[in-house]
């Protein structure tokens, strides 16, 4: 589901933001202690499950943060 979010945001915001997709065994994964099988971050900060899963909240989530120099006050 993060995953189609993902491709999704990738496809609105275009050029705006860089999204990576990794596995929870991945090299880039190593330097943190994830605790589920979907972890999503923006800008280093963790996104809660309930926005990184749904394409409206995800998106005004990346607005806000865009609108407040990269950080959201959730980071």
């Amino acid at each position: 589901m993060a995953t189609v979010v993902a491709n999704k945001m990738m496809a609105h915001f275009g050029e705006e933001i860089d999204v990576s997709i990794y596995l929870i065994d991945s090299p880039e994964a190593a330097n943190y202690v994830l605790r589920a099988s979907t972890t999503v971050f923006l800008n280093d900060a963790w996104v809660p499950l309930d926005i990184a899963t749904s394409a409206g909240r995800m998106q005004e989530y990346i607005e806000q943060a865009q609108a407040s120099g990269g950080t959201h006050e959730g980071s």
